[in-house]
């Protein structure tokens, strides 16, 4: 198993499986443990209950993310090439997005960002999840443009269309360093909302 970050193809895949390994190893080291404490002291009151009870701590907060995880699933290679491909110098491509919420989760296969905007790709709740990621900039104070499409064409076209970020223009190098630095704040916030 590979281990994979934040917006990397295969994210969510991971995910799934290294929750659940990390689950179903902490349920066995408790019942190990638990059955050990009996063996030992023939009674369920002594240390090793203990603390195989804190091990259902940690496995039940691994099996909450697996559930998280559950419904959706990772982009292919062969399509997240092909989104590669399209993109312009510059511009960020996050892939197996979810952004979570208080109220909801929301998947999306990509998220691309570009110079002034955020193009995102999402089978489900589209509408929803830009609403929720113009709330996100908007409280932040972001001056990015939101487009959240189910339409794989549109999403293309979004990416033909886009300006190329490495080709922006700039008056001086001290507009280049605070456009920058306000892109890799915007990066943060994202990456921050993302399970």
């Amino acid at each position: 198993m590979t281990f994979k970050k934040k917006g990397e193809q295969g994210y969510i895949n991971f995910m799934k499986k290294f929750n659940l390994l990390i689950t179903v190893v902490c349920f066995l080291l408790a019942a190990g443990l638990f059955l050990i404490g009996i063996s030992i002291y023939e009674s369920k009151a002594n240390v090793f209950t203990i603390i195989g009870a804190l091990f259902v701590i940690p496995a039940a907060r691994f099996m909450t993310v697996w559930i998280l995880f559950l419904p959706y699933k990772s982009v292919s290679k062969e399509d997240y090439d092909k989104i590669f491909d399209a993109m312009k110098a510059g511009n960020l491509l996050y892939a197996d997005v979810l952004l979570t919420s208080t109220e909801k989760a929301y998947g999306a296969s990509y998220l691309v960002v570009t110079g002034d905007k955020i193009f995102v790709y999402s089978v489900k709740n589209f509408n929803k999840l830009e609403d929720y990621l113009k709330d996100i900039l908007k409280r932040r104070a972001f001056a990015y443009k939101v487009t959240c499409t189910d339409d794989k064409g549109k999403f293309m076209n979004f990416l033909k269309s886009a300006d190329a970020y490495g080709e922006k223009a700039y008056n001086d190098a001290k507009e280049k360093e605070a456009d920058e630095l306000e892109r890799k704040r915007l990066c943060e916030v994202l990456e921050s909302f993302m399970a």
